[in-house]
């Protein structure tokens, strides 16, 4: 344990497997500067909204992406999880971001905008369920970092340079995250009430 890590977040490093990598990692370049990335993201906007998947464990909507394969181009690896997850062809347009992590992870991610050019959604074991939302009615169990990544992938629809951003992850925010599953039922209740 370093002399600025908590006995928290060293934890947390445990809990998710936060290992350093066995291969060397891809880089992109944002802003002049090569930024190490271990997994990539598709954010594929469809008719204005966004389309998430569930994920099983830890249970919550988020971008498709996975893990790099040693060697592979991160906009490749984008697509790859895609498709394996969704079940829709797409292809990748554009790079959205570089996003490196502070706190629980040390791995950047990277996110590129997408679009489905054909295949149908469908069930995985990663993604049990792929649908479609509008940015400003995303579900309450997203995952924390997904919200600003979302926007920065409307703002590059628009036109927008690709940024570099750090996200923090904290044992609260997880713990945060964890909770918002109590609200959901609450949720459905008070909808259910309104009509």
């Amino acid at each position: 344990m370093s002399r600025h890590e908590t006995s928290s977040t060293r934890l947390a490093r445990i809990l998710f497997h936060d290992r350093p990598p066995l291969h060397p990692l891809a880089t992109l370049v944002v802003d002049g500067q090569a930024r190490p990335v271990g997994g990539a993201q598709l954010a594929i906007l469809e008719r204005g909204r966004v389309l998430l998947q569930f994920r099983p464990w830890p249970p919550g909507w988020e971008l498709p992406g996975g893990h790099c394969e040693p060697g592979e181009d991160p906009g490749v690896t984008a697509a790859r999880e895609a498709e394996e997850e969704t079940g829709h062809s797409v292809r990748v347009l554009d790079l959205v971001g570089v996003y490196t992590w502070e706190g629980l992870r040390s791995a950047g991610d990277a996110v590129f905008l997408g679009e489905i050019t054909g295949g149908r959604a469908r069930r995985s074991i990663e993604a049990w369920s792929v649908r479609l939302f509008a940015p400003d009615e995303l579900p309450r169990t997203i995952f924390p970092w997904c919200r600003e990544r979302i926007r920065d992938a409307v703002a590059c629809s628009q036109g927008a340079a690709p940024v570099h951003r750090v996200q923090p992850v904290t044992m609260r925010q997880v713990m945060n995250f964890g909770t918002s599953w109590l609200q959901t039922p609450v949720d459905a209740l008070t909808r259910r009430r309104r009509r």
